[in-house]
């Protein structure tokens, strides 16, 4: 029922996305959309897949660093290959992959699960902390220009929907969160004081490895590098979207800083619960290329599908190639051992 109820919910997201998907294409010219694509520059395409294959490969590195400060080592092969292998299920259900990377290097490298799962959440804080600074900023240095946009896409909405409505919400979240924060420490005082072999006790030593897993970012040995890689990380996710807007010619002229603002807005269309992004990404690129650039609806259209289907083809090709080497590496590691067991038997 479980099972059921979990792909209930990725076909309707799914549903979701694909009708925005429609719902931003209806009255356009689709003959003119597929021209932009032939007419597209791929040698730029080509260029922002690399960038994008390098923000991976230093995601994983980044994540070495967390899981090595807990006491354990581990390549940063297998950590790619756990990093794109979450990626990847991240396309079939929406945050699968975070569950997925750690069971993949778990079951490789025989590291505890719930060790690696707060290693997870403290690199999704991290991210999240820099992406809502990157919006900031870019809100920040950009207000003038941005005014008009914000007007129509945020504050005008948000006016309407009236303060007292706000207060309310605000309200209620504090109030749960306080509540949570409560249950929380009530449960890990009862579960502390529970006796080896109970699953309480259990349930406590799962607690404590989740929580040491989160503990690392601000234990780790090396948070230079740590920092250093969470800066060259995003700044590789910049030159996806900036190296994609010389494919076009309606976008070739924009500058850097229309770059970080598509990379920021677009991240949001990407972390909605929809797979892969289907619908959300395009959506959100395509209004603020229109509507905050002026770029002409059909050249919107074809950057946002092709950057879409460029950072798919990303995850699905990197991780191809990644599983056959370990496919390989790993046939060729049994044929190793299993060749002087049949010489001593002969």
């Amino acid at each position: 029922m479980k099972k059921f109820g979990r792909y209930f919910r990725v076909l309707i997201f799914l549903g979701l996305g694909l009708f925005l998907l429609w719902w931003i294409t209806r009255g356009q010219d689709i003959d003119q959309i597929m021209l932009e694509f032939r007419r597209a520059n791929y040698f730029w395409i080509l260029l922002a897949m690399i960038a994008g294959v390098i923000s991976h490969y230093l995601r994983a590195l980044r994540w070495n660093i967390m899981i090595r400060s807990m006491g354990f080592k581990v390549t940063a092969g297998s950590t790619f290959h756990a990093v794109m292998s979450g990626y990847l299920a991240n396309l079939v259900v929406p945050r699968l992959g975070e569950v997925s990377k750690c069971a993949v290097l778990s079951k490789s490298k025989g590291i505890p699960f719930n060790s690696l799962a707060g290693t997870m959440v403290a690199e999704r804080f991290v991210d999240m902390l820099t992406l809502m600074l990157l919006i900031f900023f870019t809100i920040v240095f950009q207000f003038s220009f941005l005014k008009g946009f914000l007007n129509d896409f945020f504050f005008d909405p948000l006016m309407e929907r009236g303060a007292s409505n706000l207060a309310i919400i605000f309200l209620i979240v504090a109030i749960s969160g306080v509540i949570a924060l409560l249950l929380v420490l009530m449960l890990r005082k009862k579960l502390r004081k529970s006796e080896p072999g109970t699953f309480s006790h259990k349930l406590y030593r799962q607690a404590r490895g989740f929580s040491n897993g989160i503990k690392t970012l601000w234990r780790m040995k090396m948070k230079g590098w740590f920092v250093l890689y969470s800066l060259l990380i995003w700044f590789f996710y910049f030159l996806t979207a900036y190296l994609c807007f010389f494919s076009i010619e309606a976008t070739s002229y924009l500058s850097p800083l229309a770059g970080i603002t598509l990379l920021a807005v677009g991240s949001l269309g990407i972390v909605a619960p929809v797979p892969g992004g289907i619908g959300t990404y395009h959506f959100i690129t395509i209004a603020t290329l229109t509507q905050l650039y002026g770029i002409a609806s059909e050249p919107a259209t074809s950057y946002a599908y092709l950057t879409h289907a460029m950072q798919m083809l990303v995850i699905i090709g990197t991780s191809g190639v990644l599983w056959l080497l370990f496919s390989f590496r790993k046939t060729s590691r049994h044929q190793e051992e299993s060749e002087p067991q049949s010489q001593h038997l002969s």
